[in-house]
């Protein structure tokens, strides 16, 4: 469908000499990229951990959201670049009906897209596939902006307006595809889960009963779908290896319920003996005292 709507788009542009069309025909072309790369990086990133990637290859979804937006910023420069020559050098606008035409049909297409690439992203928390219902949706956008632009043009015959239109649309795109920029780079290095979640995550350790003193040196990031949670847990120092065993599954069973893709490291460590402010009726302080 997106081969489609370029080839309509592109072609449309070239019979209109529309900067608005041909800002549109553009981005479609970069959503055409942006689907063929989602589909690659999607599944390799959902192969399992190797010897040559140990922690999984959920880095490679996110270099690709990256990728894609980086597509949205290009697309926003060449709009931007044809919105220019479009005002300094006008061009009367031809085919207008045809114009409007297509780009009609193209937002209800893209919008139907957007919808079930936003439903895959929320099912599979793929931010390959966010990224690409992005494009979608800033191409509904974006398409909505021409149409407006067409239809006052063709009311008006200001030929300036094809180029605002243009510059506006170029503007929302950039907005929309820098914030994702954002979103990747802090995702590659490492950056900790949103607040909300580390929340999330501290009320769930809390929440645990039996022989836990407390958890500390919580750290997180996120790897593609993949949320790493790693921290220390302090037991009571009687507990066996296998008691403390069961408490760990249980935590990370509790974890994993509310994060499906997660990955649970727990560092067990031993309460010391002389802190006092353990809860537990522990062997140990009872002998001493």
């Amino acid at each position: 469908m997106t081969v489609f709507l370029t080839v309509l788009k592109l072609g449309t542009a070239y019979l209109s000499s529309s900067v608005g069309m041909l800002s549109e025909g553009l981005h479609s072309f970069l959503d055409l990229i942006s689907a063929a790369v989602s589909f690659f990086t999607v599944r390799e990133a959902g192969k399992p951990a190797d010897e040559d990637h140990p922690f999984g290859h959920g880095k490679i979804e996110t270099l690709s959201s990256l990728f894609e937006s980086l597509l949205l910023v290009l697309a926003a420069a060449l709009i931007i670049y044809e919105g220019g020559m479009h005002l300094w050098h006008p061009r009367p606008i031809h085919h207008e009906g045809i114009a409007i035409a297509v780009i009609s049909v193209s937002i209800l297409m893209s919008y139907w897209t957007y919808r079930q690439n936003q439903m895959a992203a929320r099912e599979t928390e793929s931010s390959a596939i966010y990224v690409n219902a992005l494009h979608f949706l800033s191409d509904v956008v974006a398409s909505l902006g021409v149409l407006l632009g067409l239809v006052l043009l063709k009311w008006t015959g200001w030929l300036i307006l094809d180029s605002l239109i243009a510059f506006v649309v170029a503007a929302y795109i950039l907005a929309l595809s820098l914030r994702q920029v954002k979103c990747a780079i802090l995702e590659l290095s490492d950056t900790q889960l949103p607040d909300n979640e580390i929340l999330q995550i501290r009320e769930l350790l809390d929440s645990v009963e039996g022989m836990k003193i407390n958890a500390h040196e919580l750290r997180t990031r996120k790897s593609g779908v993949t949320r790493h949670i790693d921290f220390h847990l302090v037991v009571c120092g009687q507990m066996t290896v296998e008691d403390s065993h069961s408490l760990c599954d249980q935590i990370e069973s509790k974890i994993m319920d509310v994060f499906q893709h997660a990955s649970v490291n727990i560092h067990v460590e031993p309460c010391e003996k002389e802190k006092t402010h353990c809860h537990l009726n522990c062997p140990v302080k009872m002998s001493k005292n």
